[in-house]
């Protein structure tokens, strides 16, 4: 299992959650890590529905 912090960013450019995403298999690519951390952003209910289309995730180096 690999693992990978992920920021997810509002449209303000403010981090509001950070989440540490474990996926299966060494060779998955910074935009699945990203992914998922949108998809556990817009299902945690902590941002408002109307602002889930303007949210992105950057992994952590």
């Amino acid at each position: 299992m690999a693992r990978q912090l992920v920021e997810v960013i509002d449209r303000h450019g403010h981090v509001v959650h950070s989440y540490t995403v474990e996926l299966e298999g060494a060779d998955c690519v910074e935009a699945e890590y990203e992914e998922v951390a949108l998809v556990f952003a817009e299902n945690h209910g902590v941002i408002p529905k109307t602002e889930h289309i303007h949210l992105r995730a950057r992994c952590v180096k």
